[in-house]
């Protein structure tokens, strides 16, 4: 698991090989939960479900393409990030930790190659 951040600014990213693919479940805030999935099998074909109220499908969508421009793996991206009535500073950490873990990962993978060309 990685995470970044600290308290509830927390956000924790775990991948899953299933096969030639990839889960990717991104978590975070005061509240884990499910609040979008975003699969994508190629640049131009991503697709999303979202949770009713919940806006975690900005998380899900960025992050996907950005792991699948990188790893070139067919993935699905789950997310769900809760902080009760954060601010739009308070969100902006937590997508920016959202960004630090999927940096992370990517290193991770790619032994620190950047392009999977």
């Amino acid at each position: 698991m990685i995470s970044a951040g600290e308290g509830r600014y927390t956000v924790r990213l775990e991948s899953y090989n299933v096969g030639k693919d990839m889960l990717i479940v991104i978590t975070g805030g005061e509240e884990d939960h499910i609040g979008s999935a975003t699969l994508i099998e190629a640049k131009s074909h991503l697709q999303t479900m979202i949770k009713k109220g919940h806006q975690d499908h900005v998380v899900s969508e960025k992050m996907a393409n950005i792991i699948y421009d990188t790893i070139g793996k067919d993935l699905l991206v789950v997310c769900g990030i809760h902080i009760d009535d954060a601010s739009k500073e308070e969100i902006d950490i937590l997508v920016d930790n959202a960004q630090a873990c999927v940096d992370r990962f990517i290193e991770k993978e790619t032994d620190g190659r950047r392009s999977r060309f």
